[in-house]
């Protein structure tokens, strides 16, 4: 946009207020957030007996290759009929914005999410996608059309594991956190004068780990720290009952707040917050629950940046004991901070906008 091109995000109903409020325009197509999971559920009730671990290699396929694009592409199609872009950028797991893509004759670009998607499961994932792409007048694409064009990366180099020989034409992209909400006034912590660390627990808004979160909420309390607790918009703080005086527990607080006051960082390691955190040189726990949480979760503990504990794992001692070595020991602080310069110096959004201005064509008739 700020480069002079009109764009618009296409999405579902429920994202679109948000985004027409930070001034960008939408389309709303598919279903909400809570319809789509409520399909895939039913369709899929198995998932609900899975173990975490095997929560990403059956979703994945499942939700994003399948119930996903079955319930968005007909919209997604008929919003780039209509507007006629010049290139779709869309999300390397939202497929139905590659299949538009290519029906309409222009280039697309997959936005990276968090770490690299196993081949494998993206492999899966075209492999339930044919009837669509045939549906939209085209041919199947290897990896369902995640690496014809750029492929716009926004993990750290030194984090990222997993082999690219089959991703030709990758762009670093610099993750940049946004979750400021216009007027909102939230403050991270009262000014009372009790300047103990500031350690920040979140689950998610998605996998809010209902169990987890009072048995870590505990666990850290009990450490001489301050402890700042966010439930997620639809979530209920009472839930966690009557807490102490160094605990506050909110639905939300912009995370580009609270990681200007807190030490450590301790969630689901959901991309987002597990890049952003990274991004201020912040060390974290990470408690995955599901989906790319796993990799985040493989790429902290490896890369000594943070600490991992696994579904089994993540007891009430072990959670006080990791918080408290990442407190302690600065070893982790530093690695952070290396990080934190890493992701610096990968190129900026304005850099890659004018990157991307090489991959428009005029669309063509389809």
């Amino acid at each position: 946009i700020d480069r002079g091109h009109a764009v618009r995000w296409a999405t579902a109903p429920d994202a679109c207020r948000r985004l027409e409020a930070s001034g960008i325009d939408t389309i709303e197509v598919g279903p909400t957030f809570d319809d789509l999971r409520v399909t895939y559920f039913r369709r899929y009730p198995e998932v609900l007996s899975l173990a975490p671990a095997d929560l990403p290699e059956f979703t994945f396929p499942r939700l994003f290759g399948e119930v996903a694009v079955e319930m968005m592409l007909d919209g997604v199609l008929a919003a780039a009929r209509a507007w006629r872009p010049d290139l779709v950028v869309a999300d390397s797991a939202a497929f139905a914005g590659l299949i538009a893509a290519a029906a309409i004759g222009v280039p697309s670009v997959a936005h990276s999410f968090g770490a690299l998607t196993p081949r494998h499961r993206v492999e899966a994932a075209a492999g339930r996608q044919d009837k669509f792409w045939r549906s939209a007048g085209v041919e199947p694409r290897p990896f369902g059309g995640t690496y014809d064009g750029l492929y716009l990366d926004i993990y750290p180099p030194s984090l990222q594991t997993a082999a690219m020989d089959h991703v030709p034409h990758r762009q670093p992209l610099r993750p940049v956190a946004f979750d400021e909400v216009a007027g909102d006034t939230t403050t991270v912590w009262p000014a009372d004068g009790d300047d103990r660390p500031l350690v920040y627990l979140t689950l998610g808004t998605v996998f809010r780990g209902a169990g987890l979160l009072p048995v870590a909420c505990g666990a850290i309390a009990s450490l001489d720290v301050r402890l700042l607790v966010t439930v997620g918009p639809a979530g209920d703080p009472a839930q966690l009952g009557s807490q102490p005086a160094n605990v506050r527990v909110e639905r939300y607080v912009p995370q580009t707040r609270v990681f200007d006051e807190c030490v450590v960082v301790a969630s689901h390691a959901g991309s987002g917050t597990f890049l952003a955190a990274l991004a201020r040189g912040i060390p974290q726990l990470c408690m995955p629950q599901a989906a790319d949480q796993f990799l985040n979760a493989a790429g902290c503990a490896a890369s000594g940046v943070g600490l991992t504990l696994l579904p089994e794992e993540a007891v009430g001692e072990a959670i006080a004991t990791a918080v408290d070595r990442l407190l302690r020991e600065d070893a982790f602080r530093a690695r952070a901070a290396e990080v934190a310069a890493e992701i610096r110096a990968m190129p900026g959004p304005s850099d890659v906008a004018a990157i991307l201005e090489a991959s428009m064509s005029p669309p063509t008739d389809a």
